[in-house]
């Protein structure tokens, strides 16, 4: 157990002392340990739970509530103890994405890895990033954008990705996928990109990811260079006119029709453009990828004719 002193505990909650020790005495929690000399000493643990509690809660009976229940679920687990007729232990009760997200809270790297690992013992490692790694970043942005706890949660998830990607195989099919990533740097969008990125490499596709901030000249001639069998627009931060000039240049870079495609892009779902929108899902939509690029005869939903 981390220990802090009270007028470090109080700091951290924005409350004084005095009110620290009102909660104590009222509702038995924080419930602090105390010294040879008598000064309290608090667990982290309990200080940082209360510490979210007040920032959801109506009021301090409510986030003292709400913070005894939380400490609780992060508490580890005593494998030698009672379960009672018919009960769980905690980690029964709690999914992979709620495991992952209270590490990630708590800015513990080394549990956030222990659940991964142990998700890929039971699935693919597209499957936990889709099903587990991502979901919970996703949590942590619902629960407080532009936290520590969500940037902490965004690094760890990139560095993840990152290390996985290192570790894939060599491509060994022909076709090579542009990326065009808008995504914002720390958004989860840009997570998914990476995730679509690694679940390519996997399937034995090489992407190829570029920023959308390239000039039309320098993207048309990269395209020239790669002849992409694919391009997929991602990311919302490309203003729509901007994204048709590097789109156009795309498609007179290859003098012929290219399948566009819409990863979490900027287009309007409701709009008829022509492109075809991913599911959201990384590997659904490395499926639809693999069928766009297995199809020799195309599909007109999915190109977009060159402009004359």
């Amino acid at each position: 157990m981390t220990a802090i002193r009270t007028t470090a505990a109080s700091e951290l909650l924005g409350v004084s002392a005095s009110t620290l020790r009102a909660w104590e005495r009222r509702y038995g929690f924080p419930t602090p340990q105390r010294t040879g000399g008598g000064h309290r000493q608090y667990d982290l643990g309990e200080i940082e739970a209360l510490r979210e509690a007040i920032e959801r809660a109506p009021d301090a009976a409510t986030a003292v509530a709400m913070a005894r229940r939380d400490h609780a679920q992060d508490a580890p687990e005593d494998p030698f103890a009672d379960r009672g007729r018919g009960g769980r232990s905690e980690r029964e009760r709690l999914s992979p994405v709620d495991r992952l997200r209270r590490a990630l809270r708590r800015l513990d790297e080394a549990q956030a890895d222990h659940v991964v690992e142990e998700s890929l013992h039971l699935r693919s490692l597209e499957r936990s990033v889709d099903e587990v790694l991502l979901p919970a970043i996703d949590g942590l942005d619902r629960d407080g954008p532009g936290s520590v706890e969500y940037a902490f949660g965004w690094r760890w998830a990139q560095r993840w990705l990152a290390a996985a990607t290192r570790t894939a195989p060599p491509a060994h099919r022909p076709q090579v996928v542009l990326l065009l990533d808008g995504s914002a740097s720390g958004s989860v969008d840009a997570l998914r990109v990476q995730a679509l990125d690694l679940a390519l490499r996997r399937a034995g596709v090489l992407p190829i990811a570029v920023g959308a901030e390239l000039q039309a000249t320098e993207l048309g001639r990269a395209v020239g260079r790669i002849a992409p069998a694919a391009l997929v627009l991602s990311g919302r931060t490309v203003p729509l006119d901007r994204l048709g000039r590097l789109v156009f240049a795309a498609q007179r870079a290859v003098g012929g029709e290219l399948p566009v495609l819409d990863f979490h892009g900027p287009l309007d779902a409701g709009r008829q453009t022509g492109v075809e929108r991913l599911d959201p899902a990384p590997l659904v939509a490395r499926s639809r990828l693999l069928q766009v690029l297995d199809d020799e005869d195309g599909d007109d939903r999915v190109r977009i004719r060159r402009g004359r």
